[in-house]
């Protein structure tokens, strides 16, 4: 089936609209999920289940934000491996949880357990390829100019001078 769209006169196929309908769909549900990286996981003989719950509740508690009761799901990411932590997804039961968490994170540097742990936005492929790009670009400034403060703001770098 065709659809044709009044304003622009240009037809759409039904398996088109379907795709941006879902795109859309996958944005809203990223839009609740964190991915939090360097968080422990359990030893291959500990039998809690819950340990990254317990976890993620920790973390919520360092840096201020009051515990979701469970409203939330976690879930580890990649293939199991022995030298390094696997990221971990965190999704929420709404968009505003995750964005405060989100703002409060940095917190965490000061926290003597949870010091090396590192949440960021659940981005898809592009924009991780993107902010990647923005990272390297962050590193090569702060090399060049290291008394100047750059970080990475709304897409692009900026500088407290």
């Amino acid at each position: 089936a065709v659809v044709s769209t009044q304003s622009t006169g240009k037809k759409v196929t039904q398996k088109e609209m379907k795709k941006v309908v879902k795109l859309a769909i996958n944005e809203q549900d990223r839009e609740r999920n964190v991915i939090m990286f360097n968080v422990q996981e359990r030893n291959a003989d500990d039998k809690n289940e819950h340990h990254d719950g317990m976890l993620v509740f920790g973390i919520m508690n360092s840096v201020g934000l009051e515990e979701q009761d469970g409203n939330f799901n976690c879930k580890r990411i990649g293939v199991p491996g022995k030298s390094r932590n696997r990221p971990l997804k965190v999704t929420f039961s709404s968009k505003s949880i995750a964005f405060e968490l989100l703002t409060k994170s940095k917190k965490l540097k000061d926290s003597d357990q949870f010091g090396n742990v590192f949440v960021a936005p659940d981005r898809n492929r592009e924009e991780r390829v993107e902010h990647k790009k923005l990272v390297e670009l962050l590193r090569v400034k702060r090399a060049e100019n290291p008394e100047k403060r750059f970080y990475i703001w709304n897409k692009s770098i900026r500088s407290s001078d």
